[in-house]
């Protein structure tokens, strides 16, 4: 075991294809500071898994290290072509049926049986339905509540234009 696994395993569970982190967010996952001549070096971000442990941390994952930016502290892991997105469905989390309310089980059987059965589909999709409708429902009250105004907007600019 390494004291690197925890960055591997972090990475192991990002679905995305690259992955931003600043040198404290890496020092965040790992649970210590970073060596100096990480924050020295750009070769210490080298994909050479020969170089130490963390590197094999990282392409143990599948990932590499792209676009290191030593004086802003910053890398971006992307995932290795040898490595495809991770589908090990033991990483997933699972909600307990009794959990969801009698309408919530009838809407998602209905999803699922749209999606062939898939009720992972229909779980994202509900998921994606709600997110749409509260985002319509926020826009909707700031409409509302916004300050209203007999001036057209088109007015306004043209003022501040010609005011130039």
């Amino acid at each position: 075991m390494s004291k690197y696994d925890p960055l591997r395993r972090y990475l192991e569970n990002r679905d995305a294809a690259q992955v931003p982190m600043t040198f404290a967010d890496v020092e965040r996952v790992l649970g210590f500071p970073l060596p100096a001549s990480a924050k020295a070096h750009a070769t210490w971000w080298s994909n050479n898994t020969g170089a130490h442990v963390g590197v094999r941390a990282w392409r143990d994952a599948g990932w590499k290290t792209s676009r290191v930016d030593v004086p802003c502290e910053r890398v971006v892991f992307v995932r290795a072509g040898d490595h495809p997105i991770r589908t090990d469905p033991s990483q997933d989390f699972t909600i307990p049926p009794e959990r969801f309310s009698l309408a919530a089980r009838k809407l998602l059987a209905d999803y699922a049986s749209e999606a062939n059965g898939d009720a992972v589909a229909a779980i994202a999709r509900a998921v994606h339905e709600a997110a749409i409708s509260r985002r319509r429902a926020l826009i909707e009250r700031i409409a509302e509540t916004a300050m209203k105004s007999d001036v057209d907007s088109v007015d306004l600019i043209r003022e501040d234009r010609d005011a130039r």
